[in-house]
């Protein structure tokens, strides 16, 4: 609440919320405004009435006592002291304000200023380095080839001196005598020339010495190569030998292969004509064709033979083995393309046929399958040397022509077994066994006839001797 007077000092109202001073002559003023005017006053006087006043006739606080009604209520002195005061304080900030925006603005220019000053500083401080270190290249670069100069001037006087030298010494060795001792007698008698005679001595020895190893390594070069020659020759020699006997080896081979292109000339017509002698039915002619032109022979129709085992000496003879044979061929098949014989052994049971055939007289040596006897010679002896399926199916041509005719008409079973050798084989089992065993033609007793079948029946088994190693 303030009070009706103010401070002449700063015009504004007494309030209890500043202390008020007092000088013995009676002006109030606020304290600290008072404490100000004598501090800036260059005499100690009243602002009022301009008496000197001392320190000790001030009266720093005075005290109001206000009354309780008027604690609450807003006084417009009071009010328009506040606005004075903040319309002060607003004036004042308001001068701060444009003192530090001149000062801000100066210094903005100033910083301006100094940037394009520091931003030129840095280009020429760009410059100086970049002048600097072209200046070191330069340097560096002079600086070799300074001392590249200094080494061709000092290897440009020492190639001259050793040139100097090699001339000499190229003289010493291609001059004669009397100029020797003349380039001698110019070289004086100092400790120069003594050196350079020295010198020459060394360097004639060392050439000496130098032709000497050469022509050492001449000779031993020479001698390797007489010895190389030498070697060369016998090889060559050797060679020739070997070449004189493969072409021996080769016209030989090339006689041989002519027999043998004869033989099989001559063997192919033998085997035709034992074709046509052969009057064989369908089946059994597609089995002497298949015997005949193919391969190998099939598989069914070889004797089955033990074979040494390719890796080791023993036999395993609980081993298995999967024997694949080719399927049998129809009558149909018989006008096809066979395949050539291949003759890779030097006896074959063809040729072992022809030689029992006897030369005498073609009619005498006709074989019959059909059933006939042969002249000369009895049926079983040339029969044995045909295969086994071929003797059994002359065995079966001998029975009467219903036979072979119900034959013919009889539908045979192809089945599959074991061969006994722990592999398997294939055979046509015949539903007729009169083609294999023929009805006797004359009754005879049952043990007779018991012993007899026990006869055909071991002979006409394979025996142990045809399955030995071959």
């Amino acid at each position: 609440m303030p009070i009706r007077a103010l401070c002449t000092i700063c015009s504004d109202f007494f309030d209890h919320s500043r202390d008020v001073a007092a000088i013995h002559c009676g002006h109030t003023f606020h304290l600290q405004c008072l404490i100000q005017w004598f501090e800036t006053a260059p005499s100690r006087t009243c602002p009022q009435c301009r008496i000197q006043v001392g320190k000790k006739a001030i009266i720093n606080k005075l005290f109001f006592d206000l009354a309780q009604e008027e604690e609450g209520v807003l006084d417009a002195e009071f009010l328009k002291n506040e606005l004075d005061s903040i319309r002060a304080q607003l004036s004042q900030k308001e001068r701060e304000k444009r003192d530090s925006q001149a000062i801000i603005d100066t210094l903005r220019d100033t910083l301006e200023e100094r940037n394009a000053t520091v931003e030129s500083l840095q280009n020429a401080l760009n410059k100086t380095e970049m002048l600097c270190s072209t200046l070191k290249k330069q340097m560096k670069f002079l600086e070799q080839q300074q001392d590249e100069t200094k080494q061709a001037r000092e290897e440009a006087r020492r190639l001259k001196s050793k040139m100097k030298t090699m001339e000499q010494i190229e003289l010493l060795l291609q001059s004669q005598r009397s100029e020797v001792e003349e380039m001698i007698r110019d070289m004086g008698v100092g400790h120069s020339a003594v050196e350079q005679l020295a010198v020459y001595c060394v360097s004639l020895k060392k050439e000496y010495e130098n032709l000497k190893e050469a022509r050492k390594a001449s000779g031993e070069l020479a001698d390797k190569l007489k010895k190389d020659l030498a070697a060369s020759r016998s090889k060559l020699k050797a060679v020739y030998a070997e070449l004189d006997q493969a072409k021996l080896e080769l016209k030989s081979a090339q006689k041989d292969l002519q027999n043998a292109d004869k033989e099989i000339t001559s063997l192919r017509k033998k085997l035709m004509m034992l074709q046509e002698t052969l009057n064989l039915p369908p089946v059994t002619s597609e089995t002497v064709s298949r015997l005949v032109f193919e391969s190998p022979a099939p598989v069914e129709m070889l004797n089955p033979r033990l074979h040494r085992p390719s890796l080791s000496d023993e036999i395993d003879l609980n081993a298995t083995f999967d024997v694949d044979t080719p399927p049998a061929q129809t009558s149909s098949s018989q006008h096809g393309h066979p395949k050539k014989l291949c003759l890779e052994r030097a006896r074959s049971p063809v040729q072992d046929i022809l030689k029992k055939i006897p030369k005498v007289s073609k009619q005498e040596s006709q074989l019959s399958l059909g059933g006939q006897r042969c002249i000369g010679e009895p049926d079983e002896e040339l029969a044995g040397a045909f295969p086994l399926f071929i003797r059994n199916a002359i065995r079966g041509q001998k029975q009467p022509n219903r036979t072979t005719a119900d034959s013919r008409c009889s539908t045979d079973v192809v089945r599959i077994g074991f061969d006994g050798l722990g592999g398997r084989t294939k055979f046509i089992q015949p539903t007729d066994t009169a083609i294999i065993r023929p009805m006797p033609v004359k009754p005879k007793t049952k043990s007779k006839q018991k012993v007899r079948i026990k006869t055909v029946n071991s002979s006409s088994q394979p025996k142990l001797d045809t399955f030995l190693l071959q």
